[in-house]
């Protein structure tokens, strides 16, 4: 009756789970990265307007322009990694977080 239990999940499911959350975490990095840049970086490097961000995956120039659209990926991201991080949890729980 494993299979009908909604926590069970094999090796493989598990590994997937763990990939995804690697990727977001990845992506998510690569926004954060992208909106400092266009936002802090672009007043000291005299009005540059582009940033590439590569996940190692795959490769997107975005510019200045596009910030809007960055900080709704970032929220969005940020919901997939939480979603992510309770999945590959093995047994649910809460998670105790140090400011250090």
């Amino acid at each position: 009756m494993a299979l009908l239990d909604p926590d069970f999940t094999t090796d493989g499911q598990r590994q997937f789970w763990f990939d995804e959350l690697e990727n977001a975490k990845r992506l998510l990095h690569e926004i954060e990265k992208a909106i400092l840049f266009l936002t802090r970086k672009t007043i000291e490097a005299g009005g540059i307007q582009e940033y590439t961000i590569d996940t190692g995956q795959d490769r997107q120039t975005v510019k200045r322009t596009d910030l809007p659209s960055l900080y709704v990926r970032q929220k969005e991201l940020l919901g997939l990694v939480a979603m992510l991080e309770n999945r590959t949890r093995p047994f649910g729980g809460a998670v105790r977080v140090h400011p250090w």
